[in-house]
């Protein structure tokens, strides 16, 4: 599309935002819109696309269309938005209704029958033409926790004709909010270089105890050259106690502005940049979101306002340096951090004798890193900027199928897994069950592998342990209920169904040999039954099979009856 398209696209976009921004969209819900996650906010792996709106904790609160639209796409699905609506507007925009606990009775309807002829509680329906339509202010469903959600909430999105979410509080909907953002901690991160490799030494971290409104730090941060910022922070706003993403940051350096970004509209295909924004180890290690200055040569994000010398500091005198770091909400309240830094001498220590050359990779080529028995194949654009990569045969074993080998990424971030490649000796029965397992710092995992020619192979993103394991063994399932009980008082029945390694790949549940809808709630590893009057005659006793099979295709069947 040529560039002058592209800004009448842009343009029009805006001037259709300001005209519904002159005629406010309707509440999606009842009483005050009140936010318990906001948009941009900081989540693993991505941004959030969205708002989360608050309905009291307890699932069931009515969902309006916030303007006439038609059903452009239906979704249900364990994961991701769960029970999930799409409606599109007379001039493309969309808005998405999330998490919902049930749809309204005409859309409940047609999923319902569209779940019975595909055999099938996983719906992901596109309409290329209207076939529900619907008015302002009508209800499209009741709020609820499906998918991956923690707590009964809304998530609503308002996406523009390019399928771009945007902000809609900037944009359509006004919060009450006077409470500028706060900042827990200050860190201050050294570069220290090795064949083109920058390696981050974190050399002040200053706990700030919350500070909102102005604040300068009285003592001066004497450290190392050159010198990058992380800043950890959320905000408030007025009337919920919830701690927001904040969507606007600037960096000066003696009042001459480095470094600034700001959420306003982000596309789903810039969501891994987030593993680039934030300072990874300290996620990994700390669990502490901290937005950090420096940009690597490989993050593309669109949404940074202004970057000078990819946002590093290089002080080369003696003199003592201003930093000031603003914080700015949707409300546009304020909040500014000022302090003063000196360059000391740099410690003549080298650092780098245990560092190799061949370990070195450049983020454009990639490459490959080897030991005995294992290799790493490092593609192009694997991580932001260049890298040091180390693999080591390691003294621990955990099976007779391999050693175990640590790979470590020296916790860069990556925007791309890479494969490993363990040598292994595997009976051709469990060459189909073969999976990598890994643990670090307390926690273990393991992903989907293959074999050849001696070798198994598998795709990772993360610094660990690995090795080479098989998955033999069936899912559980546990019903929540007896062989043959009176289940008339009920409406539905439950099993819980688990996977020791590889996970839950499908399941079907038959009622009297027919196919009977089995809603799954993956995060609570529970089926559910919700008994039909329409499938299932009632004051009888019935057939039950269930059948669960993981990802490695082991599979468990369970035989029961129930009466109804």
């Amino acid at each position: 599309m040529k560039l002058q398209n592209i800004l009448l696209l842009f343009a029009f976009n805006i001037g259709m935002y300001n005209a519904y921004a002159q005629n406010k969209l309707t509440n999606p819900l009842d009483g005050k819109l009140l936010l318990s996650a906001n948009y941009g906010e900081l989540r693993p792996g991505h941004f959030h696309s969205g708002l989360d709106l608050k309905i009291g904790g307890i699932s069931g609160a009515k969902v309006y269309a916030v303007d006439d639209a038609y059903v452009y796409r239906l979704s249900v699905s364990p994961y991701g938005y769960g029970n999930c609506v799409y409606l599109k507007h007379s001039d493309g925009m969309i808005t998405v209704y999330g998490h919902l606990q049930k749809f309204n009775t005409v859309i409940a309807n047609f999923i319902k029958d569209e779940q019975y002829k595909r055999n099938s509680f996983v719906i992901d329906t596109v309409f290329t033409e209207p076939v529900f339509r619907v008015k302002r202010k009508e209800i499209i469903g009741f709020a609820g926790n499906s998918g991956n959600s923690f707590g009964p909430h809304l998530h609503f999105e308002i996406r523009n004709s390019l399928n771009i979410p945007i902000n809609p509080v900037s944009v359509f909907y006004g919060i009450s909010d006077n409470i500028p953002p706060v900042i827990k901690s200050l860190t201050v991160f050294t570069l220290d270089s090795f064949m083109n490799v920058n390696f981050q030494r974190l050399t002040h971290d200053i706990s700030l105890k919350s500070v909102s409104g102005k604040h300068d730090i009285a003592k001066t941060v004497e450290t190392e050259s050159p010198v990058f910022f992380g800043i950890e922070a959320f905000d408030n706003v007025n009337e919920t106690h919830n701690k927001l993403g904040v969507r606007k940051m600037y960096v000066s350096f003696d009042n001459a502005e480095i470094f600034g970004y700001s959420l306003d509209s982000l596309g789903f295909d810039k969501n891994h940049y987030i593993n680039s924004l934030q300072a990874c180890d300290l996620l990994i290690n700390e669990n502490r979101n901290v937005v950090k200055t420096y940009v690597e040569q490989g993050n593309s994000l669109n949404r940074y306002t202004k970057v000078v010398n990819s946002g590093i500091v290089e002080i080369n005198d003696s003199l003592t340096h201003q930093v000031s770091i603003v914080l700015e909400d949707d409300c546009k309240n304020k909040t500014i951090l000022n302090f003063n830094i000196k360059a000391k001498e740099k410690s003549r220590k080298n650092q780098f004798l245990k560092y190799l050359k061949s370990n070195c990779l450049n983020w454009k080529s990639g490459g490959l890193i080897t030991c005995k028995g294992a290799g790493l194949i490092i593609p192009p654009d694997a991580f932001y900027d260049n890298t040091y990569v180390e693999l080591e045969k390691s003294d621990t074993s955990v099976n007779d199928l391999s050693a175990v080998y640590f790979a470590d990424f020296h916790s860069s971030p990556m925007q791309k897994p890479v494969d490993i490649i363990i040598k292994a000796s595997i009976a051709d029965s469990l060459r189909d069950k073969i999976m990598i397992g890994a643990f670090h710092n307390g926690k273990s995992f393991a992903v989907n592998a293959r074999y050849f020619w001696g070798f198994v192979t598998a795709r990772i993103s993360s610094t660990a342990h690995y090795f080479v394991t098989v998955d033999t063994v069936s899912p559980h399932i546990t019903p929540k209920f007896r062989d043959g009980e009176d289940l008339r008082k009920r409406t539905n029945l439950k099993i819980k169904i688990d996977d020791n390694l590889s996970g839950i790949q499908k399941y079907a549940g038959y009622i009297d040999g027919e196919w009977a809808l089995f809603e799954y709630d993956a995060k609570n590893k529970l089926l559910t039954y919700n008994f039909d009057t329409k499938r299932v005659e009632r004051n009888k006793r019935h057939s039950l099979k269930l059948t669960v099979s993981d990802k490695k295709n082991n599979t468990a069947v369970f035989e029961s009856s129930f009466v109804w």
